[in-house]
């Protein structure tokens, strides 16, 4: 990072979110190498068998089969999950899911796990959606223990605590190419239960749906859950936004507008995916190239050391958003 002349923080790495929903798989593999040739840090697929944005029966690219083919057709640019339901995948399958991506992308992968919150996704594809949260959260912190536990030694055996688990002198061979494994990141959040775990085991934190005032205190919060300011300081800190750019704030702000005015009702919000959504685009920062990094300037003030960019113009023919972004945002 670096500061501007008033000493602002300006520069992150930047990140991409990919346009999976109501995509081809070309578009997906096309927007991942025009991402990498302008030089974003990283790539992004989230975890849904259903669209949470708009219609339901929008496709959507599964992330872990779609990243193993974007491993193969990139070369340097980082990839990921934003995020993996740790209800999806056994966790031992999820390990070596991974293993083989960090594998095929010669050390690139960096794995987002959460406790899940798309009820709908849940009840209509047969997966148990438990509440309180506290009960998927205990879930996904004994996912990371787990998976921590077979990338790191010869043989792992573990006793369940929550998950319906035993694992006896399992393994996971090949091991990650990364050592001592693949970062995990760990996405949402509540004060008690997911930055507590992500205090005690994660590589990096990751939120979204708020302005940079609200990333403060969340992190004031994630720092008195570190054992120590050195534990903190190891933790990538990030912020998931929606990203309106144009060569003029009129231009950027129409964008925004049409997005709101296609996938939210007239009348607002009414379920929990529309609020997802009206929060992204409430807090999206929105306007020209340098008024986007002036924006993205509050949120390092704030502590963000990374940013996943959701780009819904991305891969509209002809949009310049990525370009646009990226001469001011990764040079």
């Amino acid at each position: 990072m670096s500061a501007d002349e008033s000493g602002s923080t300006t520069d992150h790495d930047v990140g991409l979110i990919l346009p999976q929903y109501g995509t081809d798989i070309g578009t997906v593999r096309e927007t991942a190498l025009e991402a990498e040739s302008l030089g974003y840090d990283a790539v992004w697929l989230e975890d849904h068998f259903q669209s949470w944005i708009g219609d339901p029966r929008r496709g959507v690219h599964e992330p872990w089969t779609t990243l193993s083919a974007l491993a193969e057709a990139t070369a340097q640019v980082r990839l990921g999950t934003l995020v993996t339901s740790q209800s999806y995948r056994h966790p031992a399958l999820l390990a070596k899911m991974a293993a083989q991506v960090d594998h095929i992308s010669d050390g690139r992968l960096e794995l987002g796990l959460g406790g899940g919150w798309y009820a709908a996704e849940y009840d209509r594809f047969g997966y148990e959606f438990r509440e309180p949260p506290a009960e998927r959260l205990r879930r996904l912190a004994e996912t990371v223990t787990i998976l921590q536990g077979l990338w790191t030694n010869e043989t792992y055996s573990h006793e369940g605590e929550h998950l319906e688990i035993d694992i006896d002198e399992a393994f996971c061979e090949p091991q990650p190419v990364q050592e001592p494994h693949p970062p995990i990141w760990i996405g949402g959040g509540g004060e008690s239960f997911t930055l507590r775990y992500t205090a005690a085991l994660a590589d990096g934190w990751n939120y979204g749906t708020l302005e940079p005032e609200g990333f403060a205190a969340k992190l004031a919060v994630l720092r008195e859950h570190c054992e120590s300011e050195a534990r903190y300081d190891e933790i990538r800190k990030s912020a998931e936004l929606f990203v309106f750019v144009g060569e003029t704030t009129e231009a950027a702000e129409n964008k925004r507008e049409a997005v709101r005015s296609e996938f939210l009702p007239d009348d607002g919000p009414s379920e929990p995916r529309e609020f997802f959504l009206a929060g992204y685009l409430e807090t999206a920062p929105t306007g020209t190239p340098a008024e986007i990094r002036e924006r993205l300037a509050d949120y390092a003030d704030a502590g963000i050391e990374e940013v996943m960019l959701a780009v819904p113009d991305a891969a509209a023919d002809g949009d310049e958003s990525l370009r646009l972004l990226a001469d001011e945002l990764t040079g």
